[in-house]
């Protein structure tokens, strides 16, 4: 650490989760898995530099933003990321950075959050703070103001309202919040005029979601994706990782090829070296036919069979190839590594814990591919605090409000009040993304006069979406006070069957608040959805925000005593059979 330090002060949170994970395994691994690790290069620019920029750049008087209401820390965010960036670093501290920018030369570097609360028990701070990539292809003057920008974006986001508000729910709003830089060179390899790493992903030591009860959740998970991993932590909405299940890690969610195919990864996000940015491409612009280790990551959509690919494909074939991660999967002793891996850092850590990683493949001897493997991050897993769940033995089909068999995490939501439903046809129906953006606001605004209510979320698509065409895009400090989130697709009202956000920094918030993500897929055979609930009874949408009617035919806000006197709804989830019901209780004072 000393010898890749600037200033002085603590290297923060997730620095000091990565090197503690790196530890662990180069003192308890056995040999096999100390020979396919590799740590990345990794500097660090201390905390105490945070408040020496925000002084020497009049910055100070924004840390009071953390007293204010949601709305004005909303407000003023886009002022604060303004003034950060048109400050400047005092001329020691560029002299240092440029020292070090000489000395990495113009390999791709990223630059990392590592806040003093990051990855602490229970306080994951995931996706919370920047991260940015940097290309670091220019002239040296050229990457410094690059470096120095990426640096300051970073410290502006310690206001970021998400991290604002998620401090607040979390207790810790009058902790000392300093904002360390984890500078780290971007773990990859060189394709054409690209630079990504073969694979990226994300792991946890235990699987909180099966799709099949052969799945044992100790054995973990993984969400695998080709290219930087930025597409394994985000709700991307029109793209899908490779999920792994590490007990059974060729076992898929889909059924059928066309599926397999369908859901796959189709863009990939990469270092372009010769434009100098980051940028988000078709994977089929990408890759050709050269590509070392294609066999190991995709497979060939033949008229609607998946094949192998056995030798090098004609150059009109890459078109068919599908990132399934079979042939990696199947040949390699990649997810045997990784379960030992994820269980060996669970052991020391004491808790279960997640990962995220890279994996260069190499072809040591035909057909038999050894893999390295980089942990650049490690924290405690954040989970449901569900005790045992058994589902109601007797309801009649009037008491049940929906059913489903998605996906199903354990735990029990009692005396819900409210219901906040976005009806699919509504929000399909508004005309722009202006009109999205304020259903959006509206949520938020329901979101903080509904507190101290029991109140769920129901809607179309997927919850958090980056893409609003695929569902209502909302982050944490918009839905912070709800109980669950629950999306519908099928029957028009969304194509795609609901994926996993299982391992992306949104689920890790719904996780850490304890609220609950379901899916109902209306076209599955035995779901059950109580249409005469969500449009029968009266709308209170404005009765706690008054701005909602122009939104009154999307968003409707549902007094479940207006449907059943003296009831309120329940959620009972049950993840042995994974199966859950929410069903019209009697309240306890009716």
């Amino acid at each position: 650490v000393r010898r890749g330090k600037i200033a002085s002060g603590k290297i923060g949170g997730k620095a000091a989760g990565m090197l503690l994970a790196h530890r662990i395994l180069e003192s308890a691994a056995d040999d096999e898995i100390k020979a396919c690790l590799k740590k990345p290069v990794s500097y660090y620019i201390a905390a105490d530099t945070t408040y020496d920029f925000m002084s020497a750049n009049d910055l100070t008087h924004w840390a009071d933003q953390k007293y204010k209401t949601d709305a004005e820390i909303r407000a003023e965010y886009p002022q604060i990321q303004k003034e950060f960036l048109e400050a400047e670093f005092p001329t020691d501290t560029l002299e240092k950075l440029s020292e070090l920018l000489a000395e990495i030369g113009h390999e791709p570097l990223i630059v990392r959050s590592s806040s003093l609360l990051e990855d602490n028990l229970n306080l994951s701070f995931a996706g919370k703070y920047e991260s940015i990539f940097l290309p670091n292809q220019g002239s040296l003057d050229e990457n410094l103001h690059h470096l120095t920008k990426a640096i300051q974006r970073v410290y502006a986001s310690i206001f970021n309202p998400d991290a604002l508000l998620y401090r607040r729910s979390k207790g810790v709003q009058d902790y000392d919040e300093r904002m360390a830089i984890l500078l780290q060179v971007v773990e990859g390899e060189r394709y054409r005029h690209y630079y990504m790493p073969h694979v990226a992903g994300v792991g946890f030591s235990r699987n909180l979601y099966r799709w099949s009860s052969q799945i044992r959740r100790e054995d973990g998970f993984l969400r695998l994706v080709w290219g930087l991993g930025t597409r394994a932590v985000e709700q991307t909405g029109n793209d899908y990782p490779r999920l792994v299940a590490l007990s059974h890690p060729l076992l898929r969610p889909e059924s059928s090829p066309r599926d397999v195919h369908r859901y796959s990864q189709h863009f990939v996000d990469l270092i372009d070296l010769r434009s100098n940015q980051l940028r988000t491409l078709p994977i089929h612009e990408v890759i050709r036919s050269d590509y070392p280790i294609l066999r190991y990551l995709g497979q060939l959509d033949m008229d609607g069979y998946l094949v192998p690919i056995r030798s090098k494909i004609h150059p009109e074939d890459v078109d068919r190839l599908v990132l399934t991660f079979e042939e990696l999967l199947k040949r390699s002793s990649f997810a045997e590594k990784m379960k030992k891996i994820l269980k060996i850092l669970e052991q020391h850590y004491q808790v279960p814990v997640d990962t995220e990683f890279t994996v260069s493949i190499k072809e040591e001897k035909p057909n038999e591919p050894a893999v390295i493997i980089s942990v650049l991050q490690c924290r405690p897993q954040s989970h449901f605090q569900g005790n045992n769940v058994h589902l109601p033995s007797q309801l009649t089909a009037e008491d049940i409000i929906f059913s489903t068999r998605r996906m199903v995490p354990r735990g029990h939501i009692k005396g819900i009040k409210y219901v906040l439903f976005v009806s699919p046809e509504g929000y399909y129906s508004l005309p722009t993304a202006t009109a999205r953006a304020g259903l959006s606001q509206a949520i938020s605004r329901l979101n903080v006069a509904l507190s101290g209510e029991t109140f769920i979320c129901v809607g179309p698509g997927r919850w958090g979406s980056t893409n609003p065409d695929l569902g209502v895009r909302i982050g944490y400090s918009d839905i912070y006070n709800t109980k669950a989130l629950i999306e519908l697709t099928g029957e028009g009202v969304g194509e795609a069957p609901p994926e996993p956000s299982f391992g992306t920094h949104f689920f890790q918030d719904l996780m850490e608040a304890q609220i609950y993500p379901l899916a109902i897929y209306l076209n599955d055979k035995d779901v059950v959805f109580n249409r005469k609930f969500f449009y029968d009874p009266p709308n209170h949408t404005q009765e706690f925000y008054p701005g909602g009617a122009p939104l009154k035919d999307c968003l409707r806000l549902i007094f479940v005593e207006d449907y059943r006197k003296g009831h309120s709804l329940e959620i009972a989830m049950d993840d042995e059979q994974n199966r859950a019901v929410a069903y019209l209780n009697p309240n306890s004072n009716s």
